[in-house]
């Protein structure tokens, strides 16, 4: 047996031998070894350790959870998609009535804010097209509704209302195939027996054999819209980035000592930095699971929720593998780089932590550089000419850089801010005193916070410019609004339903008539494949038809040829008072000979005026077939317009046409038309426009309104604009619970300092105080910075589609108001750990 061998405290170590392939696997086996040291440590060190990686966890876990919502976004869409294509009809190809056809017509209606919409069913055989979601038709006077809508109709309020508009028997609930969500208001009613499906000014009536016929592509997104997008995606998913990076960092006191107790047992700098680098991916690992385990927990409870209307089925939640990938990938990733970043400055000694140079002020000429760099890759970028990859890249590296740059301004702000900071009470010194010291962890968390304040800042102020792009007003009055009802009976009932809709509170000018389209016998041109010169035939008092048209004299019996003046703006530069300017021409009208005159075509093509049939000429009267291909009616009464026929100014193009009195025309002709009436509705007074529903539903289920509000001209900038409100709400959740847990963190490391503040006396109103003054006073610099570079950003954005900036000073305003909300409920939130830590527990020292 060999005697042990023993070795001089001055000798060099032993070499350790190499690994079974050479030299180069020794460092790598030591580097692994390292990490897993590291990763052990974050785990296995007691329950502080615990604590700090459960914490860290728990803020990277909420980043990944939303990345993976992100990521799942696509699957979403997809799936609303498919199902809305599955009962899609507009564009079904009419065929001829026979046993497998059906006639379509929509139907909308709302109450409180909450919109139904649903269709009107037809048969017209024995074996129409089901609609998806159910396994029939449901029959006249029948109708089947959705869960949601159900489950609103059985309720009190808003439910009961609804219950007044839809007095149909329910016979079937719709199923998932139906529905673009579990909680969509929608509706398949059976036409009751003696109704008509009229067209008007909101529906078309079509034939179909078949749902499920989706219309042509809509083509590319426009440049102006494309634009939106790419800024909505930078500015919801920068926050997620920077609050995740945020909470890889937490616990960054205790990890430098850990790091030094390391180095006491032998360990030099680069075995350090690599067993930081093993806690980090530790952390890391735990964040993914737990957003994992918050993704599955979301994705099992979103169905319950609706946001704007929207709402999604759980199965819908599918992330794409290849973005689930990216993200667990590079969360980790991310994690050690940002560990490794934040050691830069650290130099770890076996006895403690110094900090390089801390006096050092931070420069500010590079943190002004990246946002400068953002704005000048934005403003060249050209929306007019092909917007590809290559300029979609650069628009959003420049709006990335842009917001960026509010995380690196945020740390000199604050810094140079609070150095320059007063006397105060003692709630405020505690508060200054911890951000001169060290504001490092709460000013990552305020950053992310001002660069979704900044995105919001400057996506509004593009959207309240392209609303006047997209969305234009037509015939609005301050706060009136002219509303148009229409009916599906016919014309006699047009006095009852003027009554029904008179004297409701929040509105006035309540007027009714009959109203129906009218085409003349004689063809344009004298060519039958022209067809004839189609006017509208509106049948009125003389009290009623004053309000419509400039009318000086009126008798019963009189005939009236008016049009509004002609304005190259369209009907949205109409207000219902009447119109905006009037060169004193009267409207062209045209005698029968005109009419069959073969240049007629040539004029009817070249003007973009009314033309307006004129006295002597027949008009057949009643509306056009329900389904285009249809031939007419040939019972429809036939009307010559007399020769007395007065020609006049109306006061809107919503009553051009022929005015007549009730004892110019007979009773077939008011039978041909259909009840309408236009009722001004005053949007301050809550519940009027509900109200007017209500009272002309109860006259006749299936009538329509339409409110001369706001007029989409491209409807997918409805749907931009609902993704960024949904997108707003969630970021802003994470937002707050982010918050919540770097200020639970916070507390936690200095929670000693606490206790011994409590002990020598310290209140605790003051202790809460100082914790709402250390995260409201960076929040306020940030809100500050974040509106400067947002109205910057807003601005730079504007000039690529040549529109003005407009500053919306009241939404700046609520974004600062919603921040103050949020760093008060947060300071609440946590009040209870920071009692608790003021135990006097808190004194003892491991």
């Amino acid at each position: 047996m060999s005697a042990p061998t023993t070795r001089r405290l001055d000798d060099p170590a032993p070499r350790e031998p190499d690994g079974p392939s050479g030299g180069a696997a020794g460092p790598a086996r030591a580097a692994a070894t390292q990490l897993l040291l590291g990763a052990r440590l974050a785990v296995a060190g007691g329950g502080s350790a615990w604590l700090r990686t459960a914490l860290t966890g728990l803020g990277v876990g909420l980043g990944v959870a939303l990345l993976l919502v992100a990521a799942s976004v696509p699957a979403i869409l997809a799936a609303r998609a498919d199902r809305h294509e599955a009962r899609d009809w507009e564009w079904a190809v009419s065929p001829a009535r026979g046993d497998t056809t059906m006639q379509v017509r929509d139907y909308r209606t709302e109450t409180g804010g909450i919109r139904v919409s649903g269709l009107v069913l037809r048969p017209e055989g024995t074996r129409p097209p089901v609609p998806p979601g159910l396994s029939a038709v449901p029959g006249p006077g029948e109708m089947a509704v959705s869960p949601a809508l159900a489950r609103l109709l059985d309720s009190a309020g808003d439910g009961s209302s609804l219950a007044a508009r839809l007095p149909f028997h329910r016979v079937a609930t719709i199923g998932r195939d139906g529905l673009s969500g579990p909680n969509e208001l929608f509706v398949y009613i059976g036409a009751p027996a003696g109704s008509e499906l009229r067209s008007s000014n909101s529906s078309t009536v079509a034939r179909i054999d078949r749902f499920g016929v989706a219309g042509p592509s809509e083509g590319p997104l426009p440049a102006a819209l494309m634009m939106l997008v790419i800024v909505i995606v930078a500015v919801l998913l920068l926050p997620i980035g920077a609050f995740t990076a945020a909470a890889v960092r937490f616990g960054g006191e205790a990890r430098d000592r850990q790091l030094a107790a390391v180095r006491l047992l032998g360990a030099d700098p680069a075995m350090a930095r690599r067993i930081a680098a093993g806690g980090a991916l530790a952390s890391a690992a735990a964040g993914c699971l737990a957003g994992a385990a918050l993704f599955v927990v979301g994705r099992a409870c979103a169905q319950r929720f609706t946001l704007f209307g929207a709402s999604v089925f759980t199965d819908d939640i599918r992330p794409v593998p290849a973005l689930v990938a990216l993200v667990l990938a590079a969360v980790p990733a991310s994690a050690v780089a940002v560990t490794l970043f934040a050691l830069r400055g650290v130099v770890v000694e076996p006895f403690g932590v110094v900090r390089r140079a801390p006096t050092t002020r931070r420069r500010l000429w590079w943190r002004l550089a990246m946002p400068a760099i953002g704005i000048a890759l934005v403003l060249p970028v050209d929306l007019d000419g092909p917007f590809g990859a290559g300029p979609q890249a650069q628009l959003a590296a420049g709006v990335v850089l842009t917001l960026l740059g509010v995380t690196v301004l945020l740390p000199w702000l604050v810094e140079a801010a609070v150095r320059r900071l007063g006397a105060g009470p003692i709630s405020w010194q505690l508060a200054v005193r911890r951000l001169q010291l060290d504001s490092a962890t709460t000013v990552r968390s305020v950053a992310a916070v001002s660069v979704a304040v900044a995105g919001a800042i400057a996506l509004q102020m593009v959207f309240t410019v392209a609303e006047q792009a997209f969305v234009r007003p037509d015939g609005t009055r301050d706060s009136l609004v002219a509303v148009e009802v229409d009916g599906s009976t016919d014309g006699r009932a047009a006095p009852t339903l003027a009554r029904s809709v008179t004297g409701i509170e929040g509105t006035t000018g309540a007027v009714g008539f009959a109203k129906g389209y009218a085409t003349s016998v004689e063809p344009i041109g004298g060519n039958p494949g022209y067809g004839g010169l189609g006017t509208v035939l509106t049948v009125a008092d003389c009290p009623t038809l004053r309000q419509l048209a400039r009318i000086s004299s009126c008798a019963d019996g009189d005939v009236f040829l008016a049009a509004a003046p002609y304005s190259p703006q369209g009907w949205w530069s109409y207000g219902p008072a009447g119109p905006t300017a009037d060169d004193g021409s009267p409207p062209l009208v045209l005698d029968p000979e005109q009419i069959a005159d073969p240049a007629t075509r040539q004029l009817l093509d070249s003007t973009s005026e009314p033309v307006l049939p004129g006295p002597g000429v027949r008009l057949v009267v009643g509306d056009p077939p329900p389904v285009e291909g249809d031939a007419p009616d040939p019972d429809r009464p036939v009307w010559t317009i007399p020769a007395t026929a007065v020609v006049t100014r109306t006061n809107h193009p919503m009553y051009d046409g022929v005015l007549a009195t009730p004892g110019a025309v007979p009773t077939a002709v008011v039978t041909a038309l259909r009840p309408t009436a236009v009722v001004d509705v005053d949007r301050r007074v809550p519940g009027a426009l509900d109200r007017l529903t209500d009272a002309a539903a109860r006259v006749d289920p299936l009538m329509t309104t339409m409110a001369f509000g706001d007029l989409v001209l491209d409807p997918r900038f409805g749907q931009i604009r609902l993704s960024l409100y949904v997108g707003i709400v969630v970021v802003l959740g994470l937002i707050g619970a982010s918050l919540l847990v770097t200020v639970v963190e916070q507390l936690r490391e200095r929670r000693r300092v606490l206790a011994v503040l409590v002990a020598f006396g310290t209140r605790r109103s003051t202790l809460a105080a100082s914790v709402l003054w250390q995260t409201a006073v960076p929040m306020v610099l940030g809100v500050g910075l974040a509106t400067g570079v947002g109205l910057g950003l807003g601005s730079a954005l504007l000039h690529l589609v040549d529109w003005s900036p407009t500053f919306d000073w009241a939404h700046v305003a609520t974004v600062a108001a919603a921040t103050v909300a949020v760093v008060a409920g947060v300071t609440v939130a946590s009040l209870p750990v920071l009692w608790r830590l003021m135990r006097p527990a808190g004194l003892r020292a491991e």
